[in-house]
């Protein structure tokens, strides 16, 4: 995510989550200590480091904010101690090995696209043996709840007289919606049960599986589940993205149900809930079970994943099946045939007539718009990196 840096503001601005790491650098930093600012934004924690007596910090960071780093560190006087690195964490190579590892990469969840990776990776390649994580042991919760303001404001929009358009069958892809809000603590039915923890300091595994219990003794109508984070950190300090908690930046996630869930008294309720890392994003998926202390099951929920709030029809998703046999389409082909013509010895001027001598496009494409494009791409030298 290409965060701005009023994003990364409102993340220091929070005086829960940015006090407690204060507080653990405070009491880590020593002339000795090497720290890495992993996921930097422009380097705050990296400057911080240094101000409070760090030997050497190191700020890595892929997004463009992190060229602010130098002037902050120049700002705090500490521009001879603080060095700032853009681009993917796994290709930097640092002067030496970090021994603190300071990091926020989360986002409602502490299960952000490529973080666990990244950990791994960091401990492998960047951290000394002894190395000391400021954020430690994560733990997951969640609640059964009442539509959070922001749903319920989605669930009247689609209805049957929109604006004279009706909205009903979409309906289902947005109780499939699972969104990071600010839920409040009255949204909340029943206190949090544990979901799981994450051992930050030897997690290996991006995926999450974990299920919370429930045994309410009065009877509810679940519409849904909020879901949360806190943290420990380094030193005994922590803080906790609870709903009413302050109003954590980084808020929580909702889990609608397709259906209102009755729970009678002294029933057990369980929340099962599953994170499959997808390339830069995270599958959500969720399902209920209402049980008897005998074991009996009396109402289970269909399983609900994210995978229904985008809309993929079922021919969308068969051509990522890895049965799928592509072929190239008309335009497919005409790029493959210029490609094909870019050889180190034609120029550019001679690759462009061969291929105003090719056919006109089927589709009834302008052919010197797409032959502007080929020659853009030839051009501006991208063409090496194919």
């Amino acid at each position: 995510m290409n965060y701005s840096v009023l994003d990364y503001l409102s993340m220091i601005g929070d005086p829960g989550r940015t006090g407690a790491y204060v507080r653990a650098l405070r009491k880590m930093v020593t002339p000795e200590s090497v720290v890495l600012d992993l996921g930097a934004g422009f380097g705050f924690f990296a400057v911080l480091a240094a101000r409070l007596g760090a030997r050497r910090a190191y700020a890595v960071e892929r997004n463009d904010a992190i060229g602010l780093c130098p002037a902050l560190a120049r700002a705090n006087g500490v521009e001879d101690r603080v060095t700032c690195f853009q681009g993917d964490a796994r290709r930097v190579v640092l002067p030496e090995r970090a021994n603190i590892l300071v990091e926020d990469i989360r986002g409602a969840l502490p299960l952000q696209a490529g973080r666990i990776r990244l950990l791994r990776h960091a401990r492998e390649r960047l951290l000394t043996p002894d190395a000391r994580l400021v954020a430690t042991r994560e733990r997951l919760w969640a609640a059964p709840a009442r539509h959070p303001a922001p749903v319920q404001r989605d669930l009247a929009t689609v209805g049957d007289d929109t604006f004279g358009v009706d909205l009903r069958p979409l309906r289902p892809h947005v109780v499939d919606g699972a969104r990071r809000l600010r839920a409040n603590a009255d949204d909340l039915l029943l206190p949090g049960a544990l979901l799981g923890t994450l051992d930050l300091t030897d997690i290996h595994e991006p995926n999450f599986d974990g299920t919370a219990h429930w045994s309410p003794d009065a009877p509810l109508t679940a519409d849904g589940f909020v879901v949360w984070f806190d943290a420990d950190l380094a030193e005994g300090e922590a803080f906790s993205a609870h709903p009413g908690s302050g109003q954590s930046v980084h808020g929580s996630l909702y889990l609608p149900l397709r259906e209102p869930l009755a729970v009678p008294p002294g029933a057990q309720l369980a929340l099962r809930f599953r994170g499959i890392e997808v390339g830069e994003d995270y599958l959500w998926s969720w399902e209920c079970e209402i049980g008897t202390g005998s074991g009996s099951v009396l109402a289970r929920t269909p399983r609900q994943s994210t995978l229904g709030a985008l809309g993929v029809t079922r021919d969308r998703l068969s051509a990522r099946s890895d049965q799928h046999r592509p072929a190239l389409g008309p335009e497919g082909r005409r790029w493959r045939d210029a490609i094909s013509l870019i050889d180190g010895q034609r120029s550019a001027g001679e690759i462009a007539q061969l291929l105003r001598r090719a056919d006109a496009p089927s589709d009834g494409e302008d052919v010197g718009e797409w032959l502007r494009k080929v020659l853009d791409l030839i051009e501006s030298g991208e063409v090496r990196q194919l």
